[in-house]
């Protein structure tokens, strides 16, 4: 997604989306019975869709003034489709916004500040961490409300591992937190069991990225860029992520087999000992008939608690036409799902207020509770208009790496290149 330069692209973009839109968005600010509607635009799925719509249902039944009508967007274009969509004045009331995507938005100008109308409903924002808090900022303005925060972690399938000796007396993984002790674990695994997988990952694509984004950080790795919103300068550490891909690059092939078909099916059959993917997974496993399995946070091998993670958050598009009870039902709606947060824990995240992860209703939850000191050391993407370009220079380049076309110096020398190219761009 590109960002607006000038008039002459804004038009453009005024006109596409006015073309893609037209007819496909629902701009009746009532209901039949007299009620304000609120659109809601998600781009969710699966579990994940169904308990957002499972909150948005008792949002409605619990009052008859507003109604939230749910539109679910294709994901492939549905930042594209928040661009068009307000540029032609059609734009949703409220819609979901990953956190690393809202310095593109803002910079747009697509986007209203939240925590002054969202706590005047009662929401308040000292409940969420310093990193889930600043993740949403741009420029001193909180520009969405987290709902979650969903890091990268590890899955353990603990039949396999209690088979292959790898669980202690209360069943817990025996992950010793050094660089080499991961590792050590899966090829254990791999010598007791070498019928099945020892971890399961795809060679390339975001879930490597994912995780050489937690060893580089952990590693003591500088942010990528610097905090600098619209000329940022590339301040990523080479030697660092030259380290941490070689450390990465070494389980391929070895206790990772090279380029698996489908590696979440791996694990969901039972033919995996582990998994690294991210939060959201939990729900499928707890709905998989005798898969018995714990999740945990990435262990701490190196220097640095740090994890790869992003937030789910809610945005409030700009409308030029829109009256403050307008605005005051939309932030009245914001707070009722930050205050769902057990509620939208059961598709597997971690809720984004502190409160609520100290709460008897999500502690009670299995599994999430064991991974939920994550969230706290999720190192977000950095303020920049450049981060989903950037995201997609940087799995590149692990993909050539992981994949043996380039040896990590080569392929982080080519992130380092294709960052510089995005940035000038």
């Amino acid at each position: 997604m590109h960002r607006v330069r000038n008039s002459k692209t804004g038009f453009l973009v005024f006109i596409i989306g006015a073309m893609m839109l037209a007819g496909c968005t629902n701009t009746e600010e009532t209901t039949a019975d007299g009620r304000m509607q609120l659109e809601y635009w998600v781009f969710l799925s699966g579990g994940d869709l169904e308990y957002m719509e499972d909150i948005v249902d008792d949002y409605n039944n619990s009052q008859d003034e507003v109604y939230v009508n749910t539109v679910l967007q294709d994901w492939d274009e549905y930042y594209t489709k928040i661009v068009t969509s307000v540029a032609a004045e059609r734009g949703p009331d409220v819609g979901i916004s990953h956190a690393a995507s809202i310095p593109e938005l803002v910079n747009q100008g697509l986007l209203q500040p939240v925590e002054e109308i969202t706590s005047e409903a009662g929401l308040d924002f000292n409940h969420f961490p310093e990193n889930i808090r600043e993740a949403v900022e741009v420029e001193g303005d909180s520009y969405a409300v987290p709902i979650d925060t969903h890091p990268f972690i590890l899955y353990i399938n603990t039949d396999l591992a209690e088979e292959a000796g790898l669980l202690d007396e209360e069943g817990h993984p025996m992950i010793e937190e050094t660089p080499e002790g991961l590792k050590e674990f899966f090829v254990k695994a791999k010598e007791e069991n070498p019928d099945v997988t020892p971890l399961s990952i795809s060679t390339g694509g975001v879930d490597a990225y994912r995780w050489w984004w937690t060893v580089y950080f952990q590693m003591g790795g500088t942010p990528i860029f610097s905090d600098d919103l619209r000329e940022p300068e590339i301040t990523l550490d080479r030697e660092i992520a030259i380290e941490a891909a070689e450390y990465i690059h070494d389980f391929y092939g070895d206790v990772i087999p090279m380029h698996i078909g489908d590696f979440y099916e791996t694990f969901q059959a039972g033919n995996a000992v582990g998994l690294m993917t991210g939060v959201w997974a939990t729900g499928i496993w707890e709905e998989t008939e005798g898969l018995n399995f714990t999740a945990l946070p990435l262990p701490q091998s190196f220097e640095v608690d740090a994890a790869q993670g992003d937030s789910h958050s809610l945005i409030m598009p700009i409308k030029e036409e829109q009256s403050q009870e307008r605005r005051e039902a939309i932030a009245e709606f914001m707070a009722f799902v930050s205050d769902a947060g057990a509620e939208w824990a059961k598709a597997g995240h971690i809720p984004a207020r502190s409160d609520i992860v100290d709460s008897p209703e999500f502690q009670e939850q299995p599994f999430r509770s064991d991974y939920a000191e994550a969230a706290e050391n999720v190192v977000f993407t950095d303020k920049t208009i450049f981060q989903n370009p950037a995201e997609t220079d940087m799995v590149r380049a692990l993909d050539e790496i992981m994949s043996n076309r380039l040896t990590p110096e080569e392929g982080i020398d080519e992130m380092i290149n294709a960052l510089s190219v995005t940035t000038r761009q």
